[in-house]
């Protein structure tokens, strides 16, 4: 005990010799990125809401944008339970699409950062009775005074690599401590849950339920935005690059330019990761010639127009819903790859970039299965596209496989839904 007191103690110590590096590097990127300096005391826990006579809390955290539309459909579950959900991120993109998914049926802040000062204040003010973390960030302050307050604390959609068990490996005796602390670890992978007993879970605390991401559903306004937006482009093929970074859009428009010989009438949808990069993208893709409209002008797409910009957040999904290819970026440069069930769920073919390290078990059902493509680089991403466009019945099917995929691998939301409900039903008869 007083070893991983110790550690902690440690970890806490190095923790606050960064800390000026951090704020530093947060100031930076809010030239770019004003929002990044609002609600900064978030970040030590100086939230304002406090908790009254009202429902249990649970605390969610989502860490990317890509988890908080996965975690959605078990947010409003949890909310129609008639539970109080407080979400916490860690960036303004994290924020603004919590908001633009589910408004105000939830409470939201930035996650407190992992300092024993500012967890302890950010509990006191919220008093969370259930912890939930997407996918796997684990804090050690954090997930020690939550299970020091009997919060109950789980670790849901968990997915460990090899590579990221032999960094905890390496501070091993931490890594057990904070899996003394959890509750439940509800893994996606058998393999990965394994990882996580090689560490030191307790069997009995780990589930393995798949992904909650295969248990997307589209929103309710889906088919009236995406007939407003055909009616913006008009009757034309459309491939959209979503979720690209720098470096991406090169590579997408070179595949994409010899196209426009044998489909005149292709349109190119770009949507940057980061909508800061709008301006950028947008001033290079006019030196390289192109007529570009950026979606927030509210322009309808002429004739000319071979690129539309989307620059505004929380309206990809619709664009899938108008687009006959989607080329899903952090694919094609080594960032590891983004969410592609969006683009499932919308039943658009899927091309990415051989980087799959974030998403490497998902993109390997999809491709195995022939659910999506993967190009090595821009010349096979121009191949794949010209047969893709030049066959009707070829992009039908790998759509078909896709659901196949999606369908074969739905049910870890209500797995996941349940297993909260009856840890704080638990807690609850025990207090």
């Amino acid at each position: 005990m007083w070893r991983n007191a110790l550690l902690r103690l440690v970890y806490s110590f190095l923790f606050y010799l960064v800390l000026p590096a951090v704020l530093v590097r947060l100031l930076w990127r809010s030239i770019k990125e004003p929002t990044y300096r609002q609600n900064l005391l978030q970040r030590f826990g100086f939230v304002n809401f406090e908790k009254e006579n009202r429902s249990p809390l649970i605390w969610v955290h989502s860490v990317s944008a890509g988890e908080t539309i996965a975690v959605a459909p078990l947010v409003r579950k949890l909310v129609e339970r008639g539970y109080t959900v407080l979400v916490t991120t860690m960036t303004p993109t994290g924020r603004e699409r919590v908001q633009s998914l589910l408004g105000d049926s939830v409470l939201h802040s930035y996650v407190p950062y992992d300092l024993p000062s500012a967890v302890s204040r950010f509990l006191r003010r919220t008093r969370p009775d259930c912890l939930v973390i997407i996918d796997t960030e684990l804090w050690p302050n954090i997930i020690h005074q939550c299970a020091a307050r009997n919060t109950k604390t789980m670790l849901v959609n968990a997915r460990l690599s090899a590579q990221s068990a032999a960094g905890y490996r390496k501070i091993s005796s931490l890594t057990r401590s904070m899996l003394m602390d959890m509750d439940y670890i509800s893994a996606q992978t058998a393999a990965q849950g394994q990882r996580f007993l090689d560490l030191g879970l307790a069997e009995e605390k780990l589930l393995i339920s798949g992904s909650i991401k295969f248990d997307q559903r589209l929103p309710k306004d889906f088919k009236e935005n995406v007939a407003q937006l055909r009616e913006k482009v008009g009757d034309r093929l459309v491939i959209i690059g979503a979720s690209t970074h720098a470096g991406e859009e090169e590579i997408i428009l070179s595949a994409c330019r010899p196209l426009r010989d044998s489909h005149e009438e292709l349109l190119l949808i770009l949507a940057p990761r980061h909508p800061h990069r709008s301006d950028e993208v947008a001033t290079w893709a006019e030196k390289e010639g192109e007529t570009l409209v950026r979606h927030s002008d509210e322009m309808k797409c002429v004739d000319s127009t071979t690129v539309l910009l989307l620059d505004t957040l929380g309206e990809l999904t619709y664009f899938y819903g108008i687009s006959d290819i989607a080329i899903i970026g952090g694919s094609f440069v080594p960032v590891g790859g983004h969410n592609l069930m969006e683009a499932a769920c919308a039943n658009v073919p899927i091309i990415m970039g051989p980087y799959l390290d974030h998403i490497d078990d998902i993109a390997s059902m999809f491709s195995e299965k022939g659910g999506m493509l993967i190009a090595q680089n821009a010349a096979e991403l121009g191949r794949q596209l010209e047969a893709l466009l030049s066959s009707v019945q070829e992009r039908k099917d790998l759509v078909a496989r896709a659901n196949a995929v999606l369908k074969s691998n739905q049910g870890a939301l209500e797995e996941v839904e349940n297993l909260i409900v009856q840890s704080i039903a638990r807690a609850e008869l025990s207090s």
